[in-house]
């Protein structure tokens, strides 16, 4: 299983709605955006990835494995932010240390920490689709509950499996080009070559199974009708909606009590 990857399991949020879940994680995103503190985003990231993992029945180590290379994508929003906060905002500034031209203070470290955490909860939001969603499923959902027409609900499942095969057939290019001697050299000058390398081949098998995808679609006529029938229909149940309701009293509950705390 790669990084953001399906991980298939019966599970209660596997068995959810598609449209349930991305409806969720929406009113996730708006009301994470809306909080200023960093004990929202916090509070939120850990109960996201615990319930994937007790809930979800998701490895930690899948989880870990997923989560810690972005962590450290986090770091420099960290340090800018904390660096380059405007002090004169703040009436009376904790102020912590000085480090040549910056001055670093506790309101500023804490106007860092929440932007880190609140991106680190988007990343587990996006994680908590991902690995409970079946991509098939999600465009059915998309098609039958949110009545997105079937054309684009089909080129976004196409999309959503293409990624996943993108990483398998990087890691086939690069096997190839091992058993054949071409080395990986170090520094910006190997990495350019080494790009090169890979990007050409990646860029042909792309548009190769694009085409073959296009041809299969024409083939079969597909689009021609405004509306076609389904082998599987999904539905909303009742424990969707209990799902929703208690995320969303959740939610809210976190954000009133530690919104301004």
């Amino acid at each position: 299983m790669g990084l953001f990857s399906y991980y298939e399991e019966d599970s209660f949020l596997h068995r959810l709605n598609p449209s349930i879940k991305l409806l969720v994680i929406f009113l996730a995103v708006i009301i994470l955006t809306l909080a200023p503190d960093p004990y929202t985003p916090g509070l939120f990231l850990l109960l996201t990835l615990l319930a994937l993992w007790v809930v979800g029945r998701v490895p930690m180590r899948v989880i870990l494995r997923s989560t810690w290379p972005l962590v450290l994508l986090t770091i420099p929003f960290f340090i800018f932010n904390t660096l380059y906060f405007d002090l004169g905002k703040v009436v009376q500034p904790h102020i912590w240390f000085h480090l040549g031209p910056w001055t670093v203070a506790r309101e500023s470290a804490i106007v860092g920490l929440a932007l880190s955490l609140r991106i680190l909860a988007f990343i587990a939001c996006s994680l908590f689709f991902v690995t409970t969603t079946s991509p098939t499923d999600f465009a059915l959902s998309l098609i039958q509950q949110a009545h997105v027409p079937y054309r684009f609900g089909y080129a976004i499942l196409v999309a959503y499996r293409f990624i996943p095969l993108w990483t398998e057939e990087l890691a086939t290019i690069q096997a190839a080009h091992k058993v054949r001697g071409v080395g990986e050299h170090s520094g910006w000058r190997g990495m350019l070559q080494q790009f090169r390398r890979y990007a050409i081949p990646l860029l042909a098998n792309a548009i190769r199974k694009s085409e073959r995808v296009a041809i299969a679609m024409d083939s079969k006529a597909f689009g021609v009708t405004s509306q076609r029938t389904y082998y599987r229909e999904l539905h909303i149940c009742r424990r969707d909606y209990v799902f929703l309701a208690i995320t969303l009293l959740t939610l809210l509950a976190i954000f009133y009590f530690l919104g301004n705390y």
